[in-house]
């Protein structure tokens, strides 16, 4: 019985300290940024250089890096893209880097479920470049954040310790424009061809044409716009004009 006792007592201690929360050295952190008409997204996580030297000893020239701490960086884009002129679709990416002592090799990668870069694959990159690193200020923990942003790009910037790697990125906000457009007059055709035919169907011949002839400025060519105005003048008596 006291054997029971001591073990139920025991675990009831253990449960709590399972379950309790405690604060990451590394502390996650995610990054949203709209450029143009894309929206950027980044999450990673920041370890702190706590009086190490970071670059060619903590994190080791020339290998794979998980960039940060923690599970890999997740990129991502809500629409195709360019990274140093380089195409990329919109998606979620995983980032890797190759930090060298003058150049870093940045990458892209499928694998976004990875624990830092173990099980790292090349055969799943989507994108390899190389960047110039440069000096900047001190940053304690390392930083992920976006700058010099315009309508059609901006940059991406990596910051640790004494080191910087700028990235740019470019966005085709007048293609996207375009398609925002298009997509507004066709949802306006459709509702003002709508009201047109329940205007028409309601008996009401003088509010049913003038929706339709703003259907018909939102797009004149489309066979089933001109069929309904044909039912509209059929159904107000107006055979003469019916297309």
């Amino acid at each position: 019985m006291k054997k029971w006792i001591l073990g139920a007592a025991l675990l009831a201690v253990a449960l709590p300290m399972n379950a309790q929360e405690l604060p990451q050295p590394s502390p996650t952190s995610t990054v949203d940024q709209r450029i143009g008409l894309t929206d950027f997204s980044i999450t990673y996580s920041r370890p702190a250089t706590r009086g190490r030297t970071i670059f060619g000893d903590l994190v080791p020239y020339n290998e794979v890096w998980r960039t940060g701490a923690n599970g890999c960086v997740l990129f991502s884009a809500s629409t195709d893209f360019t990274m140093n002129g380089n195409e990329v679709k919109a998606g979620e990416y995983a980032l890797f880097t190759i930090p060298g002592e003058q150049d870093w090799t940045i990458i892209l990668s499928t694998q976004t479920n990875l624990w830092g870069n173990s099980g790292y694959s090349e055969d799943s990159d989507v994108l390899r470049f190389n960047v110039r690193a440069g000096k900047g200020d001190f940053d304690d923990n390392f930083t992920m954040r976006f700058h010099s942003l315009s309508t059609e790009g901006g940059y991406l910037l990596l910051e640790w310790a004494d080191t910087e790697v700028s990235i740019n990125l470019g966005v085709d906000s007048e293609g996207e424009s375009g398609k925002n457009v298009a997509k507004a007059l066709s949802d306006a055709k459709r509702a003002y061809r709508n009201a047109a035919n329940y205007y028409s169907g309601q008996g009401d011949h003088e509010k049913a044409p003038q929706n339709h002839r703003n259907c018909l400025t939102a797009r004149s060519e489309y066979w089933y716009t001109n069929w309904v105005k044909a039912k509209i003048l059929y159904a107000a008596g107006d055979t003469k004009s019916c297309p």
